[in-house]
């Protein structure tokens, strides 16, 4: 059997994702894996890719939202939609989908992606 290999380079170029890519893989991922039915074995693969971005606003809950709002418009059977929403907390308050500004000044800050009909929704 032959091994496949990946064009020399491949990886200088394109690079690695990095920590934060990941990270909102991961939380893509672990908000849309139960919506799947049990013994549903396909391969199925979700790319999100920033088009866009205006330096204010993170692109991670938007490409939360676009992976739901695909799934939901294929064939594919899912129980979605979700949503997501980034909170921060600024003065005692809290933040829906604070500013890069705001979040680099407070440290406080967590992403959530629900179903409505989820436990605590």
């Amino acid at each position: 059997m032959r091994r496949e290999r990946f064009p020399a380079g491949f990886f200088k170029r394109e690079g690695r994702p990095n920590e934060r890519e990941i990270l909102t893989s991961r939380i893509i991922d672990r908000s849309i894996r139960p919506l799947f039915p049990e013994g549903y074995f396909l391969e199925t693969q979700v790319v999100c890719t920033v088009l866009s971005v205006d330096n204010e606003n993170d692109p991670d809950v938007t490409a939360m939202l676009g992976a739901s709002a695909a799934l939901e418009i294929s064939d594919i059977p899912f129980e979605g939609p979700i949503a997501g929403v980034r909170v921060g907390r600024v003065d005692g308050k809290f933040v829906c989908n604070p500013t890069s500004e705001i979040q680099e000044k407070k440290r406080s800050q967590s992403l959530f992606g629900r179903q409505e009909g989820s436990p605590g929704f």
